[in-house]
C-alpha cells in the first residue's frame, strides 16, 4: 500500500484536495452564487485527483530511465508493479475521473467536461513528449497545476450577484497566476536538480541546453517578478487589509527573497532539493491564505 501511495504521489493528491475545498469553503461559498452542490462538487474534486494519479503513472511510466539514476529508490515500475499493469491503473484512473467529470458537468456545463478531458490529454503529452523540450514542458505542468485552480470557476457563471461573482473569479485568476509562476520556477529547479539523469535519457531540458547556473539566473528572476506580482496584488487588493499584508511579507515575500539569495549559487543536488522544497512550504502558505482572508480580512 505505501508503494501504490508514492506511486500516485498521495501526498499532493491531498494537497489538490484541500485546495479545491479550501477555496469552496473560505472564498466561493461565502462570496459568489455556485451552481454545484455538495455531491457534485466532491465529484469534481474526485475528477481532479483521479486525472492527476494517472498523469503520475504515466510520467512514471515514461520516465524509468531517468529515475534510476534520478531517484534510484523512487522506481516503482517494474519493480512494484509492471509496466502493463501501470498502464492499466493509468487508464482506470483517467478514465474514472472523465467520466465524473461528465457526471458533473452534464448538460449545464460541458465545457467542465471539456476541460478535464484537456487536461487527461495533456498530461499524456507532457510524459511521453513535452517534458523532453525545453521550457515547454515546464510551462505545460505549470498550467496543469494553475488548472485544478481555474476550473473551480467555470460554476460560478451565474446571473445572480454578477459583480461578486466577477470579483471573485478574478481572485481564483490570481491564486491560479500564483500557482503558475511559483511550479513553473520548481520545475526549472527540480531539472537543475535531475540534470544527470535528463542528459542521459537525451531529454532537452532547460538544465542541459543553458548549464545550471544560466538557469539559476533565470529562476532568480522569474521569482523577483513573482515578488512583483504580490506586490502588485497587495497594492490593488488589500489595502486596509493589514494582517494579509502582514501574512504575505512573512510566508511569501522574506522566503522568496531568501529563495533567490540561496539559488543565485546554488549547484549540488542537495541544495536544489531544499530549494524544491522550500517553494513547496510558499505554495503551501500562499493557498492557506485564504483562511486569513476569510478570518481576518474580509473580501467585502
Amino acid at each position: 500500500m505505501a508503494k501504490f501511495l508514492q506511486l500516485i504521489r498521495f501526498p499532493n493528491l491531498v494537497m489538490i484536495a484541500l485546495t479545491q475545498y479550501l477555496f469552496k469553503f473560505f472564498l466561493i461559498n461565502p462570496y459568489a452564487s455556485y451552481s454545484l452542490d455538495s455531491l457534485r462538487f466532491f465529484c469534481l474534486v474526485l475528477a481532479t485527483v483521479c486525472i492527476a494519479a494517472g498523469g503520475n503513472i504515466i510520467n512514471d511510466i515514461y520516465d524509468v530511465e531517468t529515475d534510476r539514476i534520478n531517484k534510484p529508490h523512487k522506481v516503482f515500475i517494474d519493480t512494484f508493479i509492471t509496466k502493463k499493469n501501470a498502464f492499466l491503473l493509468y487508464f482506470m484512473f483517467t478514465f474514472v475521473g472523465i467520466g465524473l467529470a461528465i457526471y458533473v458537468g452534464g448538460i449545464s456545463l460541458p465545457e467542465n467536461t471539456t476541460i478535464f478531458f484537456a487536461i487527461a490529454s495533456l498530461l499524456f503529452l507532457y510524459s511521453k513528449y513535452l517534458k523532453k523540450i525545453a521550457l515547454i514542458g515546464n510551462i505545460v505542468v505549470s498550467l496543469l497545476v494553475a488548472s485544478s485552480i481555474l476550473i473551480l470557476a467555470f460554476p460560478i457563471f451565474t446571473k445572480n450577484n454578477l459583480f461578486r461573482n466577477e470579483l471573485i473569479i478574478s481572485v481564483l485568476l490570481i491564486y491560479a497566476s500564483f500557482a503558475f509562476l511559483i511550479n513553473l520556477i520548481r520545475e526549472l529547479v527540480k531539472d537543475n536538480e535531475d540534470v544527470n539523469g535528463d542528459y542521459n535519457a537525451n531529454m532537452k531540458t532547460l538544465s542541459i541546453v543553458l548549464g545550471r547556473n544560466r538557469v539559476n539566473k533565470i529562476v532568480a528572476v522569474l521569482a523577483g517578478m513573482l515578488i512583483i506580482f504580490i506586490l502588485y496584488v497587495i497594492s490593488e487588493y488589500m489595502q486596509g487589509k493589514t494582517i494579509t499584508t502582514v501574512y504575505a511579507l512573512l510566508t511569501l515575500l522574506l522566503p522568496l527573497l531568501y529563495f533567490i539569495i540561496k539559488v543565485w549559487q546554488a549547484d549540488t543536488k542537495w541544495e536544489y532539493r531544499i530549494l524544491s522544497f522550500i517553494l513547496k512550504i510558499i505554495m503551501l502558505f500562499g493557498i492557506l491564505s485564504v483562511l486569513v482572508f476569510y478570518y481576518f480580512d474580509p473580501l467585502f
